[in-house]
């Protein structure tokens, strides 16, 4: 990481006076569990995270690991003769920390107020930004694994859920250490989180926006990582965001957009969705394939054929350094990507069974999907692409918790989306 360009701001435009705090109840997942995806999306997303063998094991795991987290309260200091107050010094030793435990890579950004979510899903109850420091660790879903998989076949879920399980326990050790020392820390897990991952993945330089919309890509792991934060008032030194060329880039490659299984990621240009500028997939969409998926566990076909989902290995490297020093030959290389079938199923990676949970047993499943690369899908599916999108307008209200249904608008996600402003727009008008 020490080798990337830094710059100021993220490669990506952010309004911050424009964005406006969503209630956790407007999170996607938890609109399905309150019914508005509709019922079959709402049983499924009660299923959704245990539906293999294996995910069904580790989740439990994950869910007894909330109560661990923290919280923003201060406790009285260990008895130590250390000076805690160079924000550096702090900053290397925690990273330091987290790589010991066994995150892969560690950024550090400030904890910015409209980045944390308003209310709870749950009770309504508001949620006052508190810690102003933000660190944030990513934990690498595996190659080898994904190298085998189609990306929604039956070992999708349970790849999710190792990352977020070995995340809650790096986080919840070094908040409770930093809690010993005497600094309030709270850690921010996919089970439970105050804050929104995405921004603070940004912020904290660990990759930028990609064409996968709301995925922050880094550029040696790639799309395939999953994020867990610790937010704490130990002083700490900000990373700076990075520009390694992936807006170029995702700009020219369409790939992940061609092989989404239900067309839920845009072939257009970038967006502006409530402050950010993005690709902005249709959540709805998305969400309801990953839930509904009866031909595997949720679904990561963008990250399966991703270019940047490479082996670590010395051509790998080479690759990426050519596509960040030589933009020309950018194109090329995504070209190259497809002619070496990158992002195909490599059957000598295949080690799991095909299984499925049902009902507490243990079950063959009734199909899987075995999907590979169709590279001529781009001209059937980018014509007459529609996408929704959903602003906070168009989301529960602050007050609405889980217990009341919101069914969502889908022809005012359509004209939203249609109608949504473009980057240059924003940019031009914020001058003004």
């Amino acid at each position: 990481m020490e080798t990337l360009k830094r710059v100021p701001e993220p490669t990506t435009l952010i309004i911050r006076e424009e964005i406006i705090r969503n209630s956790k109840r407007a999170d996607l997942f938890t609109r399905a569990l309150a019914g508005d995806l509709g019922e079959k999306a709402k049983v499924q997303r009660m299923r959704f995270a245990t539906k293999h063998p294996l995910a069904y094991a580790m989740t439990p795991l994950i869910r007894n690991m909330v109560p661990l987290q923290g919280n923003y309260e201060r406790l009285e200091p260990a008895n130590t003769n250390e000076d805690l107050s160079d924000a550096q010094r702090n900053a290397d030793s925690i990273k330091a920390l987290a790589y010991f435990l066994g995150a892969d890579l560690v950024g550090i950004c400030e904890a910015e107020p409209w980045m944390f979510y308003s209310h709870e899903a749950q009770q309504g109850k508001p949620i006052e930004p508190s810690h102003k420091h933000c660190i944030v660790m990513l934990l690498d879903q595996g190659f080898e694994t994904m190298e085998g998989a189609s990306g929604d076949d039956w070992i999708s879920g349970a790849q999710s859920m190792r990352g977020y399980m070995r995340g809650a326990f790096i986080a919840g050790v070094m908040g409770a250490h930093l809690r010993r020392l005497g600094f309030s820390s709270r850690a921010h897990t996919n089970a439970e989180s105050d804050i929104l991952h995405i921004p603070a993945t940004l912020l904290a330089g660990l990759g930028e926006l990609s064409r996968i919309g709301e995925l922050v890509l880094n550029p040696f792991i790639g799309p395939r990582s999953k994020s867990v934060l610790l937010t704490t008032d130990l002083p700490l030194a900000f990373d700076q965001p990075i520009d390694f060329g992936l807006q170029s880039v995702c700009n020219m490659c369409l790939k992940c957009a061609r092989e989404c299984p239900c067309n839920a990621i845009p072939f257009g240009p970038k967006v502006m969705f409530n402050g950010y500028e993005i690709w902005k997939p249709d959540v709805e969409k998305c969400g309801k394939y990953r839930l509904t998926n009866m031909k595997g566990s949720a679904c990561g076909r963008c990250m399966k054929t991703c270019p940047y989902n490479r082996e670590d290995l010395v051509e790998s490297a080479r690759l990426l350094e050519l596509s960040i020093q030589v933009p020309s030959a950018r194109r090329a290389l995504i070209d190259y990507d497809d002619q070496i079938g990158a992002g195909m199923r490599n059957s000598v990676k295949r080690w799991w069974f095909d299984l499925e949970i049902v009902n507490g047993v243990c079950v063959s499943p009734s199909g899987v999907n075995e999907r590979d690369l169709d590279l001529d899908r781009t001209h059937k599916l980018a014509q007459n692409q529609k996408l929704a999108f959903y602003p906070p307008h168009l989301q529960p209200s602050a007050q609405t918790t889980i217990s009341s249904t919101v069914p969502i608008d889908r022809e005012a996600g359509l004209h939203a989306y249609a109608n949504a402003e473009k980057p240059s727009q924003a940019k031009k008008r914020k001058k003004h």
